[in-house]
């Protein structure tokens, strides 16, 4: 007959096993659970870009036309034709977002966004660098940093008088670390990140990662986004 201690220990080895084992379970439902609510997120959001394209296109491009229309009735009054030449580039372009706003979920990427920044800066006349040391990004990972690295490219634009820029992806201690940082920052950018930075901590936080911003007395900004490097959908 075993001995009792031997029953107790045997006994308390499978309890540790059957914990070990829900926990485990309660883990990837939790992984589940997020990546659906990714997805209907994402369902939702392309829903509510198609209706937008129906409902807001329709009266942008009434707009452009009835402002072609002024703007050839215009030809006497030539501050008048400059004028209107100027809303009708505005409507345009707001045309032009509200087409592609659909897709821009679908697009967001990590390195789309990195060789967009870059292409970006250079057209402004900064210097951008762009390291990565990360092969490969799952697809909720690559999006979500793909969108960290345009609000830092957003905020440059708006805030900064940028000529330098650095947009650097690695792995740190298990964890994805990325760091967009840039030159030309007001002082106040050390006391303020705005809703922007807000938004994303709630998005990175979703990948059970973190958002901070540094805004230094030199100038300097820096954007830093932590995720989980054994994250996956």
């Amino acid at each position: 007959m075993p001995h009792p201690a031997y029953l107790v220990g045997a006994a308390g080895a499978s309890v540790l096993l059957v914990s070990l084992g829900v926990t485990l379970a309660l883990l990837r439902r939790l992984r589940r659970l997020r990546a659906e609510r990714e997805r209907a997120l994402t369902r939702a959001y392309e829903g509510f870009a198609r209706d937008m394209h129906d409902i807001v296109g329709h009266w942008l491009w009434l707009a452009s036309i009835k402002g072609e229309l002024a703007h050839r009735r215009a030809n006497g009054d030539a501050r008048l034709r400059e004028d209107l030449e100027e809303v009708l580039r505005a409507v345009r372009q707001a045309a032009h977002a509200v087409r592609n706003v659909s897709e821009a979920r679908h697009r967001l990427s990590f390195s789309g966004e990195a060789a967009r920044a870059r292409t970006l800066m250079e057209g402004f006349g900064a210097y951008c660098s762009v390291r990565v040391d990360v092969d490969e990004l799952p697809e909720a990972v690559s999006a979500t940093l793909g969108a960290v690295v345009r609000e830092g490219v957003t905020n440059m634009l708006r805030h900064s008088q940028v000529k330098r820029c650095a947009i650097e992806l690695v792995e740190h201690d298990g964890r994805l670390r990325l760091t967009v940082v840039n030159d030309g920052a007001p002082r106040r950018e050390a006391h303020s990140t705005g809703s922007g930075v807000d938004n994303l901590t709630h998005r990175v936080g979703e990948l059970g990662g973190t958002v901070r911003a540094v805004g230094g007395a030199d100038g300097w900004f820096t954007l830093i986004a932590e995720v989980p490097g054994n994250f996956s959908e």
